[in-house]
């Protein structure tokens, strides 16, 4: 089995529906938000998966979108936000596959830091404080992050609920 073979396997089991999007991908949903699976057959041992569209980049908009960006991208660990195609912001997660061991684990894992990315740059782009985090220090430890990303999922579980 090839890693789109064994990812595309393990989306499955959790629950997702992927659906596939010709050369661009795969495509799944989870908590109102599109995730993209972007398998590289070049390149068996790189993993992306991504959210897309996640924000609408205009010509007004452009700094306020730069500025979240770039605090988001402080303060959180492992996912990245960019521009694509110069009008949408999209967070990405990137991951170099040294065995597919655990990848119900990792594929959890991904998928719920992008959807923190998400919301922490929808807070910061609407100028909302993130609790626990003053925007005066310009990293947050790890400590913190670990306790901010557990706040924000057991918030976002109970919302769920």
């Amino acid at each position: 089995m090839n890693q789109k073979e064994i990812i595309l396997e393990q989306l499955n089991a959790m629950g997702f529906e992927t659906v596939e999007l010709g050369d661009a991908g795969f495509v799944f949903k989870y908590e109102d938000l599109n995730y993209l699976y972007m398998p590289d057959e070049d390149d068996e041992q790189f993993l992306r998966i991504a959210i897309p569209h996640l924000f609408e980049v205009t010509d007004e908009n452009r700094v306020a979108v730069l500025e979240a960006m770039h605090d988001t991208t402080l303060m959180l660990k492992y996912s990245k936000l960019c521009i694509m195609y110069e009008t949408a912001v999209w967070a990405m997660y990137e991951y170099h596959l040294t065995s597919m061991d655990n990848m119900s684990e990792l594929l959890e894992h991904i998928i719920r830091v992008l959807e923190v990315t998400a919301r922490v740059f929808y807070m910061k782009i609407n100028g909302e404080e993130i609790v626990g985090h003053s925007d005066e220090s310009d990293e947050i430890s790890d400590d913190e992050l670990d306790a901010e990303l557990q706040k924000m999922l057991d918030g976002i579980e109970e919302e769920s609920n």
